[in-house]
This record gives C-alpha cells, sequence and structure tokens, in this order.
C-alpha cells in the first residue's frame, strides 16, 4: 500500500494473526519475500514485536541486514535489555544501535545522565584512559567513513 501523502513510501501490513506465527517466518516463503522485496526497494524496514514478548523478533533478526532496539526510558529494566542484546548476539544479529523513546528532558538529572562520557572505568592511568579513547575514536571515524556511501548522506 503506497503511502497517501509521502511519496515512494510503501507499507505491507500484516493482516490477520495466524496459528503459527513462528512456523511462518521461518518459511522458505517468508525468506523468499524479502529477497524479492530487496529486488524492488532500497531500504525495507521490519517491525516486529518485542524480543522478550515472542520469537519472531529473533527470527526476523536473522534475515535482516541489521536489527535497530527501541527501549522505554525509565521502563525498560538492564536485564531486559541485557538479556535481548545476549540473545540477539547468539544469533549472530547485527545490532545497528539503539533508540532510546519517552525520555523525560524535563526531569532535573536530565543533563547529568544522559552526557557522553568517554570508555574509561577509572581503572588504570588517566593518560592510558585518554590513548583507549583515541584510538577507539579514530577506530570509529574510519568505519564510518569507510562504511559511507550515498544512501547514508541521503538519511
Amino acid at each position: 500500500m503506497p503511502h497517501p501523502t509521502i511519496p515512494n513510501l510503501v507499507a505491507i501490513p500484516t493482516g490477520p494473526i495466524p496459528p503459527n506465527p513462528a512456523d511462518l517466518l521461518s518459511s522458505y516463503k517468508l525468506a523468499d519475500g524479502i529477497a524479492e522485496l530487496r529486488t524492488k526497494f532500497k531500504f525495507i524496514v521490519i517491525d516486529s514485536p518485542p524480543v522478550m514478548a515472542a520469537t519472531d523478533a529473533v527470527i526476523l533478526s536473522v534475515q535482516s541486514d541489521g536489527v535497530l532496539l527501541v527501549v522505554r526510558s525509565g521502563k525498560t529494566p538492564k536485564a531486559a535489555f541485557t538479556r535481548t542484546r545476549d540473545l540477539l548476539n547468539s544469533v549472530k544479529c547485527r545490532i545497528l544501535g539503539v533508540v532510546l523513546n519517552a525520555v523525560d528532558a524535563s526531569a532535573p538529572d536530565y543533563y547529568y545522565s544522559y552526557r557522553y562520557y568517554p570508555y574509561s572505568y577509572g581503572y588504570g592511568s588517566h593518560e592510558a584512559a585518554e590513548a583507549a579513547h583515541e584510538e577507539d575514536s579514530e577506530a570509529v571515524t574510519e568505519r564510518v567513513s569507510r562504511d559511507r556511501d550515498d544512501d547514508s548522506e541521503a538519511l
């Protein structure tokens, strides 16, 4: 179904819930369907139920190029997030990043809670931590510049 006001945006609704969704998601028909969609579209986004609620997301993650986790601020327990990450890593899924929803920007500790901190945890000398952080920054910059193409510029 094409979007009525956004050109080049198409949605495929789920339809009725089948009696065995995990079997359907693991079928060759879905893999063939995704392969066909890849020939027609530049980007394919598949929305799924939460990883901890059903096996759908884990099954779909294997067939996708990557997964973007969505976490609700103050609601998603750290243990659930860690378990989700470990579960996706166990099937060799590529985690692209995390979206943090419902952040309360008016909270008094917002500024202090969500600042960027370097990758040091107090082990070793301060100079060693700074050197490690510089190496990490250079590696990320190199990876981003290597992976960047026209598609990423359009986003």
